[in-house]
């Protein structure tokens, strides 16, 4: 569990009610076709923290889910979500975030990045982001990253961001 002055992020929990986030149109425009209904959200999340010790936050607002944040790892050869011991040598860890459109604009994607990133240590972390995704564009920047490169992702292009 993570906080900072006004979040909190932590594992999932099977309990957790997703519908929101699964329904919010302007989020999944930007995950992509891989975005799953709400009931297999939970399991996909626990299931990264199982395999690779390390996945995606739910973040929350005065106890409330506006989104989430946290890891996911890729094959750099593929472009496809994997494991540390699947992808081997070729494993890049993913920084990504998501939070529910109607929080936007108060820095909560920023605030909640930066912390997710001060708690992994890796060599290199990376953000993912599609080239018109605009407002995401704005937080890598805001965390210090910069494009390196595009790749073809399952979801299409993404810029790749390196974070410092």
């Amino acid at each position: 569990m993570l906080t900072t002055d006004r979040l909190l992020l932590r594992k999932p929990q099977r309990d957790d009610d997703l519908t929101e986030f699964a329904a919010d149109v302007e989020v999944q425009r930007w995950i992509g076709p891989g975005s799953r209904p709400a009931t297999e959200l939970v399991d996909l999340w626990l299931g990264r923290w199982e395999r690779n010790g390390i996945g995606q936050f739910i973040v929350e607002l005065d106890g409330r889910i506006i989104g989430r944040v946290g890891f996911i790892v890729w094959d750099g050869r593929t472009w496809e979500t994997s494991t540390y011991d699947l992808a081997g040598d070729h494993a890049e860890t993913e920084l990504g975030w998501a939070i529910l459109s109607r929080y936007w604009g108060n820095g909560y994607a920023t605030e909640a990045a930066r912390a997710a990133r001060a708690s992994l240590e890796r060599e290199r972390i990376i953000s993912l982001i599609n080239p018109e995704n605009v407002r995401s564009q704005r937080v890598a920047e805001k965390l210090g990253a910069r494009p390196t490169e595009r790749v073809e992702t399952p979801g299409g292009p993404a810029d790749v961001w390196v974070h410092p």
